[in-house]
């Protein structure tokens, strides 16, 4: 993964769980499972990553998080994108009709993601 650099200063992006608009799905790439994380007390207390994962914030602002859970950013998603990732995480959940799973915004999305998220 490459990191974003910042192109007056060529310095790497990274943010802080304190920019980060919460709450924030979890995609590990290559599956289809997702996590929620609702605060930044959840982040400190989620385990490193081992595989390449994107974290996408209430915004749908993308972040890479490192071995050491630095936040490089990514780029930004769009709603369409979360609905898909949200439509293959409902399959695993065995919910039929993913396909009328459908929402507004981000927070109804991410509202979305909840109801299917099981403790």
């Amino acid at each position: 993964m490459v990191t974003p650099y910042c192109a007056k200063t060529n310095h790497p992006i990274y943010m802080t769980t304190s920019t980060i608009h919460w709450p924030a799905l979890i995609q590990h790439l290559g599956d289809a499972e997702l996590a929620l994380l609702n605060d930044a007390e959840a982040f400190a207390t989620w385990p490193v990553p081992t595989t390449s994962t994107r974290l996408i914030d209430a915004t749908g602002q993308i972040l890479i998080p490192g071995p050491d859970k630095h936040l490089a950013v990514h780029g930004q998603a769009t709603l369409s994108e979360i609905l898909t990732l949200i439509r293959q995480h409902a399959l695993l959940e065995g919910v039929c009709c993913t396909s009328k799973l459908g929402a507004a915004s981000i927070a109804e999305a991410f509202a979305i993601l909840a109801s299917l998220i099981k403790d």
